[in-house]
């Protein structure tokens, strides 16, 4: 039921009155009809206020000066909004375009709806005209409402089950493309939603209800769409769907990630950005972002909205951080992305799995002395040289260095500092510990007396790689390791026998994380055959067709000779 909120809440809700645009509008309205319960929306867009209605209509029953022709033509919009939800019932139409009244807020502790200010509609009839025709589906026949700044007129009219919003006269401001990219981004929040988007007439989007995937291709384009893996999560009355991209797609910002909670589109709450970065940290170059998006089911204790117009701006609890960290761990699994736990294997496997869940390469080639070619199943696989030697390398540092820890130096090794980076000892402590115990030697000067198995045939780097570490060049030890891993790596350019290729393959597939080097780039590519087929316009491959192979020719008929020439 519509009524109006107590005044001590409508102080909290006053701050930060809406300016509508064309955007706005359509998503104030979008977001009745979805708290309306409504599963098919159609929006439509006309350019030009006057013409909205023919000539005769019952706006002349509006006092003088409270007409819509006070509207100039061609710069104005005409919105509708059309859905199938539950209805306004008739007594309560006008109420629906007073200030600070609605049906949705009960509890401000408790907000379970997109819309619970009770001011977009009275908003809308400062600027426009409103035309507001419902019917709940218990109610004989519907109500008509039409509204502008302080002129209201209520009638009965016949009406379907639903509700339908017509805005007259909305001052030019946005475009139809800002229109389809929102309601694009809601249906990946709402992807069983039916959805219609029409402008003058013409249909520029028809979404039948088919799911994330396919609102994800909608919205992120087919090619996109099609490399994003599906990831669920659930526990503590929580609960997480969503799609992601790999490692081999990501952005320098997160503007192709979205997240809702219950529903609301939100903006990112930074340290929830600082889980999925954290996620992604081996997997994506230092910047980068994935592209998906990531659809939130919270208590409503576990999250607080914001009261003003930027309702868009949420803080959660520690809690939902750490289920929306163990949810990416357990889908990267999933996806191979991520090391599962060990399983018992048979004794003797016919074809042992690698441990990161990638098929067993096999060496063709090098390219330009750079990278190296190799094959599995249906699929081209072009393998950085560089990148994967890193990764190997930057790997078996981390093994060795948590299976043996740290070892005394053949002798001590001393370092001198000068006073700003003898400054800095205390800050950088924990860093410093975990690759070298030392000790002070007079101002100044540290003795290194220990450090990872792996330094001890570089004395003379030892200080560099100390100092490196003192002023946080590499800001921690997966940071310092990966740099380390940089200088005995094999480089571009440099020359690999069949042997050495095929050994670097095999032990790139014995990493934990294959796809990127330790600084976050692609160690590998990969193109399938069907790509290939696609691209040379055939119509099979070697496998799939005997397209590829020598034909005979039939029995008692000469073959045909090659085209000579053009």
């Amino acid at each position: 039921m519509i009524r109006f909120l107590p005044e001590e809440v409508r102080g909290h809700l006053a701050r930060g009155e809406v300016v509508f645009s064309l955007k706005d509008a359509v998503r104030e309205l979008l977001e009745n009809a979805l708290d309306a319960g409504a599963k098919r929306v159609r929006v439509e867009l006309f350019g030009g206020g006057e013409r909205a209605f023919p000539e005769g209509n019952t706006w002349r029953a509006f006092p003088e000066g409270n007409t819509w022709r006070a509207f100039p033509e061609g710069n104005t919009w005409r919105i509708v909004v059309e859905d199938d939800g539950e209805g306004i019932p008739f007594a309560e139409l006008p109420l629906a375009v007073e200030p600070f009244a609605t049906s949705k807020l009960k509890d401000l502790d408790r907000i379970t709806t997109l819309g619970f200010r009770g001011q977009a509609l009275y908003a809308l009839r400062q600027g426009a005209l409103l035309r507001i025709r419902s019917r709940p589906r218990f109610q004989v026949g519907g109500g008509l409402l039409l509204a502008r700044k302080d002129g209201v007129e209520l009638k009965e009219v016949p009406a379907p089950p639903g509700t339908r919003v017509e805005v007259v006269g909305l001052a030019r401001g946005g475009s139809e493309r800002e229109v389809a990219e929102l309601l694009k981004r809601y249906l990946l929040h709402y992807p069983g939603l039916s959805l219609a988007f029409f402008v003058e007439g013409e249909a520029r989007l028809l979404f039948p209800g088919a799911g994330l995937k396919e609102a994800a291709r909608l919205a992120f384009g087919r090619v996109l769409g099609e490399r994003l893996f599906f990831l669920e999560g659930d526990g503590g009355g929580m609960r997480l769907e969503g799609l992601l991209s790999g490692p081999q797609v990501s952005r320098t910002r997160p503007d192709l990630l979205f997240l809702s909670i219950n529903g609301r589109p939100v903006a990112w709450p930074p340290r929830l950005l600082k889980v999925v970065r954290r996620a992604y940290r081996e997997l994506l170059p230092e910047g980068h972002f994935p592209v998906g998006v990531l659809n939130l089911t919270l208590p409503l204790d576990a999250f607080r909205l914001r009261l003003d117009a930027r309702k868009e701006e949420v803080e959660v609890l520690e809690e939902v951080e750490a289920f929306l960290e163990e949810s990416l761990r357990q889908a990267f699994q999933g996806q191979n992305l991520a090391r599962s736990l060990p399983e018992p294997r048979p004794l003797l496997p016919l074809s042992p799995p690698t441990p990161s869940g990638l098929p067993r390469l096999r060496y063709l080639g090098q390219f330009r002395e750079s990278y190296l070619l190799a094959e599995a199943g249906d699929t081209l696989y072009v393998v950085d040289q560089h990148a994967a030697h890193e990764r190997v390398i930057y790997e078996e540092f981390l093994r060795r260095l948590k299976e043996e820890g740290l070892k005394a130096l053949p002798y001590p090794v001393l370092v001198e500092l000068p006073p700003l980076e003898e400054s800095l000892l205390p800050e950088r402590k924990e860093v410093l510990a975990s690759l070298f115990a030392l000790e002070a030697f007079g101002p100044g000067r540290v003795r290194l007396l220990a450090a990872p198995s792996f330094l001890h045939p570089y004395p003379l780097l030892l200080p560099e790689i100390f100092r490196e570490a003192l002023r946080g060049e590499g800001k921690s030890l997966t940071e310092l390791l990966a740099r380390l891993a940089c200088l005995p790596a094999v480089k571009a350019g440099h020359p690999l026998s069949r042997t050495e290729g095929q050994a670097l393959l095999d032990a790139l597939l014995q990493c934990q994380t294959p796809w990127v080097c330790p600084h976050g780039r692609p160690t590998l590519l990969a193109l399938k055959e069907e790509d290939l087929i696609r691209r040379f316009g055939r119509r099979s491959g070697a496998r799939a067709g005997e397209e590829s192979r020598p034909r005979r020719p039939e029995e008692g008929l000469p073959e045909e000779p090659w085209p000579r020439g053009g």
